[in-house]
């Protein structure tokens, strides 16, 4: 496996930091993985470990800080949503010029917030082959757990609401923009965009994202759907990172190649 840091550009000249891992055959089908809230490319060890799996595969992955988080430019409090599924597109353009990748097999792995990201991107009609969501944070217009009078008081007198980095404990000042997507947005019409296979997998022990809304969420993208036991939002559980690691190689194996 090749390893390498890579830097692209989008539409308004801002640059976004990604890590691509090239497996040693050429023409590679490849995943992009976006991350959730508070993340970057490298802030999730379940992500960090699937990277040889994938690779011993023949399939490439390409790990990106979205705007406003890790190497990427804008501060963190510029960055919402929207802006993130930006990049989703922007990092679809930037892997279909490799020229060691098979730009007719790309596949997008979304993590937490990452997966509502990429719905969003999927109104654009991007030519991907399959989605991935591991423990997919949904937003159905209610029950956001950053949703307290304490969040909203700051961002009515500041204009931002503070978090924590669940990993490391960093202080984090998010924006405005950002809460209002996260207390309204509503990803289901996004959904009905969605015309490829996907994959859902759920920890049985996600502690931070409600898993009431799965079922609906299955049904609108005719997802397959899987519960890991002792998977609980971040896949700590080693056997359940595994879980996850094996069944979406096997899932790439079947759709990108």
């Amino acid at each position: 496996m090749e390893e390498e840091k890579v830097e692209f550009y989008n539409n308004k000249n801002q640059k976004i930091v990604g890590l691509l891992s090239l497996p040693e055959k050429n023409n590679s089908p490849i995943a992009i993985a976006i991350h959730g809230f508070k993340c970057t490319k490298e802030y999730y060890p379940f992500l960090n470990n699937s990277i040889k799996p994938l690779t011993d595969e023949g399939i490439a992955v390409l790990r990106i800080d979205c705007r406003g988080t890790g190497e990427s430019d804008l501060e963190f409090k510029d960055f919402t949503i929207k802006s993130e599924s930006e990049d989703v597109l922007t990092a679809i353009d930037y892997v279909k010029g490799l020229k060691d990748i098979d730009s007719e097999r790309i596949a997008l792995i979304g993590i937490s917030m990452g997966a509502a990201a990429i719905l969003l991107a999927m109104e654009n009609k991007p030519k991907v082959k399959t989605l991935v969501f591991w423990g997919p944070a949904w937003y159905f217009k209610d029950g956001s757990r950053y949703d307290t009078p304490e969040s909203r008081k700051t961002v009515k007198e500041e204009g931002v609401f503070y978090v924590t980095q669940g990993f490391t404990g960093r202080k984090l000042i998010a924006g405005k923009k950002l809460f209002q997507e996260m207390t309204t947005l509503d990803v289901r019409p996004f959904m009905k965009f969605v015309e490829i296979p996907v994959l859902i997998l759920r920890g049985l022990r996600d502690e931070i994202v409600r898993v009431v809304n799965d079922k609906e969420a299955v049904k609108i993208l005719k997802a397959e759907y899987k519960i890991i036991e002792k998977g609980d939002h971040n896949f700590t559980d080693k056997e359940s990172e595994r879980e996850l690691i094996k069944s979406t190689v096997e899932w790439l194996n079947k759709w990108l190649k």
